[in-house]
């Protein structure tokens, strides 16, 4: 097989496995909101945003909250969980007033919905460890 079938192959297999994942999150989640890339739900109080790369076998879930009343030390302390998160990154928009926690995982597979919800889950919990510790 030549290398560009190979890549046309592997491209139409990621394109599947992101549609698949798009399809099946939004059959168990309650959508408010989707674009050509984007999924946008709530979460454990978190406004949820899940994008899907077709180019690149991945899925990006980023965890958004408001904070209503700043702490100064609010973006030490993302720097500081930063430092001890391997899942993802955390952040303090100072003009938003909110934080936000991101992470992306690989779709090398066919993404189930338990599995899904595993990752999702680990994702809240981290989100919220930060997010507690910045309020």
């Amino acid at each position: 097989m030549s290398k560009l079938a190979v890549e046309q192959t592997e491209g139409k297999h990621r394109r599947e496995l992101a549609i698949q994942a798009r399809k099946m999150i939004a059959s168990s989640m309650d959508i408010v909101e989707e674009d050509e890339a984007s999924l946008m739900t709530s979460y454990n109080d978190f406004y949820v945003l899940i994008s899907f790369s077709e180019v690149h076998p991945l899925i990006m879930i980023s965890f958004v909250r408001r904070i209503d009343h700043v702490q100064a030390k609010a973006i030490e302390a993302c720097n500081r969980m930063n430092l001890t998160s391997v899942l993802g990154s955390h952040a303090f928009n100072d003009d938003a007033a909110c934080y936000t926690y991101r992470t992306t995982h690989w779709l090398d597979a066919e993404l189930t919905r338990s599995r899904f919800f595993e990752i999702l889950n680990r994702c809240a919990e981290e989100a919220n460890r930060c997010f507690q510790k910045i309020c």
